[in-house]
């Protein structure tokens, strides 16, 4: 008996861990983890990428734009949404942006149902 209870709390404390390790893991580095309804426009910055992006219905996808703020270029950055149903688009291609520049962001969301969505910059050759 105390061998079955030795192993029922086992599996309880490894359950706990692997649901642990996923609420973790639905934020990635750099990510702030703001849920955006579908009818909002979601913001993010990171290290003087802004980024404003929104769900366009109509066309399942998902348009906006990333700015460069800072006063010299920024090399390899690229964009992420993450849907409510567990979907992920993106990343996008990696681009640079000089000073001040601005370029366009589109990630096709066609047969993706969901009820939020989350965005991040990523900024660099790693994934972070």
């Amino acid at each position: 008996m105390k061998r079955h209870a030795l192993a029922t709390r086992a599996a309880i404390l490894a359950l706990v861990a692997v649901l642990a390790a996923c609420t973790d893991s639905l934020t990635e580095p750099g990510e702030s983890g703001t849920r955006w309804n579908p009818g909002e426009t979601a913001t993010d910055s990171r290290s003087g990428v802004d980024l404003t992006i929104s769900y366009n219905a109509s066309n399942q996808r998902f348009d906006g734009s990333m700015t460069n703020t800072n006063a010299s270029a920024v090399a390899d950055v690229r964009v992420e949404i993450h849907l409510s149903n567990g979907t992920e688009l993106g990343p996008t291609p990696r681009v640079g942006l000089g000073p001040n520049e601005t370029k366009s962001v589109m990630l096709d969301a066609s047969g993706e149902n969901f009820n939020w969505y989350s965005v991040h910059v990523e900024l660099g050759s790693s994934s972070s």
